[in-house]
């Protein structure tokens, strides 16, 4: 009972000040003050991003991976690494082929498979624009 009493003091104190307030009255311009400074706020560089690799660094990347492949099969008598050579003969005495050749997948299973796929590549480049036009 002693909490309902201060709960309805506590109110009509409220209500009493409440009503002693003025009100506020806005201005004429008050909506276009506050749309102009909105269209301040989305004119503003918010957020921008940057690569992480440069297209610079991306070509230069891929040139090294080149030379890396490449430059050991150039001259195959001369090679700068001697690598061992492997005899994987043993791998005849299993039969992988017929394992494989058992297998049978249905149509529907190779349909859901490659929609799937498309599905996902579809996902990337919608994602990719959406996220570009957020932070753009």
């Amino acid at each position: 009972m002693g909490e309902n009493k201060n709960i309805e003091e506590l109110d009509a104190f409220a209500r009493k000040y409440v009503k002693e307030i003025p009100k506020e009255k806005i201005s004429l311009d008050f909506t276009a003050s506050v749309m102009n400074k909105i269209l301040l706020q989305s004119q503003q560089k918010v957020f921008t991003t940057k690569a992480l690799i440069s297209k610079k660094g991306w070509f230069v990347i891929a040139i090294v991976v080149l030379a890396i492949v490449l430059i050991p099969f150039k001259n195959l008598e001369q090679s700068f690494l001697n690598f061992p050579e492997f005899n994987f003969s043993f791998l005849e005495k299993f039969q992988f082929l017929n394992l494989l050749e058992s297998v049978n997948i249905s149509n529907t299973v190779l349909y859901a498979i490659f929609f799937f796929g498309l599905m996902i590549i579809a996902q990337v480049f919608v994602l990719k624009n959406y996220f570009n036009k957020r932070f753009s």
